[in-house]
This record gives C-alpha cells, structure tokens and sequence, in this order.
C-alpha cells in the first residue's frame, strides 16, 4: 500500500468517520487421457504480495532512463496554474506505441498454427497426452513446467478455406496456457512473475482490460495481427500469474466494436471498472472496508480504492489507495509518467504545483463523452512515479492534498 493513503486511513479513523464493515474480506513418461474442458486463467494462490515501496526500489535502474516532461510555457511555470498549451511530452523509446507483430504471440517461438512436432522439440515429450477427433492435448505437469498446449488435427482440405457462414480451420497450436514456467518467455521477454508495468511498456495499450470481481483479478487483452488469436495476461498483485493465447471469443473479444471519439473509447475513462455518473454496483469480491458519510453522498472504502456515491446512489469520484487496481488502459499507482503518456499520450491539461520536490503536478485527460469528467493522474516532483490515480466529474480544490484530491476533507 502506498504510504500516503495509510495516512488518509489513519485521520479518518482519528476523526472518528469510519463505519465498520460486516465482513472483510521430473518429467513423466506421457500417459494417455481424456482431453480437459477449458482452462480457467486463476491467479494461483502462491503469488507473492508485493509492497508497492519494494517493487519501486526493483525498478530504480530503470526509472534513471526515464525523462521529465519537457519544459512548459512560462504560464506554466505559474505556481498551482492550469494550462493545456504545453509542449511535447517525454516518451522515451521502449514505451513507444508499436504494432504488434506474430512473434509477439509466441511461448518461447512457438506460435499458433505450428505443428505437434515443433512443440515437442520446443518444451519436450508431454506428461500427459490425449486426442479427439478434431483436436490433440499435451500437458506438461512438470517442477519447472505447468502448461497445456491444443492443437487443431489436420482437417481436408475444403474446410482450411473460408465459406459462407464458415471460418477456415487451420490445423496446428490452437491455445497455448501457461501457468508455471520461469524459463518460458512470452513474445519480446516478458515471464510469469514480471509487472503489469514492463507488460504494458514491451506490449503498448492493451486492447481491453478485463476485471474479474469475483477473484480479484485482471486481464489485459492483446489482439494478434491476424485477428485470429488473443493473447490474455492474468495480472495479480501486480504481476503477470498466467497467460493464455487463444482464439477470439468473448468477454475476450466483444461482439460490437465501442463508441469512439478522436479515438478513445468510454472504457477509457473508467478506474477499477467503475465509471462516473452511473449506477453503483457494490464489490462482489470483496466486502467493503470503511464507510464515511457525507451530507448529500457516502465514501464507500475497499482497502484498494474509494469510490464516491451520490444521494441516488450514482458514481461521483473514484480513486486508487494501493496499486492493485488498474485504468481501463491498465495504469496504477507506482507506474513512471512515460508509461503513462505512452498509453494516453498528451494531456488534455497539466496542473502544476509549487516548485520544490514535496509538491504534485496533475495530469488531466478530459472525457469527450461527459463534460466535467476526467482522468488524473498524480506525480510528486521529485519521484516522476504516478502518486494518485482519480476519476473525477467535479474539480479537485487542492491537489496538494490527497483528503481533498479525494474530497474527504
């Protein structure tokens, strides 16, 4: 948990605002067997936590390649003055957005489509293997190795072209998941155990990202160039637990193509799958922590992230405590500005503090589908790390406070 929001805990409790909560919350020779159902992408239980100060002193050497903002305009420079006249910012190589190519897809350079043959010469004989008559399964049950790997049999050759009504079946690697494997890297070099953070900087903007309440978990959801494949990293306590390539099918692909303006979407403006001025739908994961009421609306406290209701029970504000929950475009707290502005780009408009390390600059993207409705995005001057994650459909008083950023004090 980052350090500033145990403070804001610690005043709510001293002011004696809180609500207690009701509830808080050695390969094997290859044995023949019956093909499996689907595989559910759980994050297993052996993740470790992570504190969030830890994972930031991991990543020092690489927080020096990072660059301030360049400089701004002199009204910039205006102690505490918001402005949107602001030059280029800093996005350095590696989080430059980039199009994805099909080796991007690949477990160690298998890749969909390949043979039964290249994937034994790849990760070995399987433990255990079983056939269909459409596909063939191998699972690898080893210390080193938890995977399953499906494949397409060959098929005549009039259904490997499209029909009407018909895809094409292409024969070879169907899916690939990967639970345990830290000698398997996934694409540029991404492994089980790396951070959301290098995800998204060696991957770019995921094409959608995906919460599952229930189990606390996050799906960031990368399309192939074919369009024939989806490659899905769960992400729990931060991290990368499990990745799945597999064919596009929902909730991984949706149906019907999002409302678009100048290219965002309203996914975009959402933070911990919430968005401002709708219904607010109480966690099904877990019970909620603390509860601060206000005349005219309620705070309702996860341990993770706030979320402020209304009289009428519509999303006012939400904002992040930890870095265990993520934007719609997988940012949190703890991520350098340049991950940042690689997912996002510009800012609409930049709030800048006082000069001196202690004071924040706000990073405002502005919603072009509800006025008044923004993204911002936290940064102390002397770290250029993300301090505060909020969505907002009102003003923030003073961004120097994180009690009144949240609208608690």
């Amino acid at each position: 948990m980052m350090k500033y929001s145990l403070r804001v805990l610690a005043t709510l409790l001293s002011l004696g605002l809180m609500a207690s909560s009701p509830a808080l919350a050695a390969e094997m020779p290859a044995q023949e067997t019956t093909l499996s159902g689907e595989i559910p992408l759980f994050v297993p239980a052996s993740v470790p936590v992570q504190p969030a100060e830890q994972q930031k002193d991991k990543k020092q050497d690489l927080k020096n390649q990072t660059e301030r903002p360049g400089k701004t305009s002199d009204q910039q420079e205006k102690d505490g003055k918001s402005v949107a006249d602001h030059d280029g910012l800093v996005v350095d190589e590696v989080t430059q957005d980039r199009t994805l190519s099909e080796a991007d897809f690949a477990f160690n350079g298998l890749h969909a489509g390949d043979s039964l043959q290249k994937v034994k010469r790849i990760f070995g004989s399987p433990t255990k293997y079983a056939q269909s008559a459409h596909y063939t399964e191998l699972k690898y049950n080893r210390k080193d190795l938890d995977m399953t790997v499906r494949l397409r049999n060959d098929t005549p050759q009039i259904l490997k072209e499209a029909a009407a009504g018909r895809k094409a079946v292409h024969p070879g690697v169907d899916s690939v998941t990967l639970a345990e494997g830290p000698d398997v890297y996934i694409g540029p070099g991404i492994h089980l155990g790396h951070p959301a953070e290098l995800l998204v900087r060696k991957y770019g903007r995921p094409l959608q990202v995906l919460r599952d309440a229930d189990a606390n978990v996050y799906y960031f959801v990368y399309e192939n160039p074919g369009k024939d494949h989806v490659l899905v990293f769960a992400i729990g306590e931060r991290k990368v637990a499990r990745v799945a390539l597999l064919p596009p099918r929902p909730p991984y692909i949706e149906g019907r193509p999002l409302e678009k303006i100048g290219g965002w979407t309203p996914r975009d403006f959402t933070l911990v799958g919430y968005g401002v001025n709708e219904p607010f739908v109480a966690n099904k994961y877990n019970m909620w922590t603390n509860l601060v009421k206000r005349s005219g609306g309620k705070f309702w406290l996860y341990g993770t992230y706030g979320v402020e209701v209304d009289r009428h029970n519509m999303v006012k504000k939400v904002f992040l405590l930890t870095n265990s929950s993520y934007t719609g475009r997988g940012a949190t707290l703890g991520y350098r500005l340049s991950t940042i502005f690689s997912l996002y780009g510009e800012p609409s408009r930049i709030e800048k503090g006082p000069a001196g390390g202690q004071f924040v600059d706000a990073y405002y993207y502005d919603s072009p589908f509800q006025k008044g409705v923004s993204l911002v995005f936290i940064s102390k001057h002397q770290t250029d790390y993300v301090d505060d994650v909020l969505l907002i459909s009102e003003p923030i008083k003073n961004i120097q406070d994180p009690m009144e950023r949240y609208g608690l004090k």
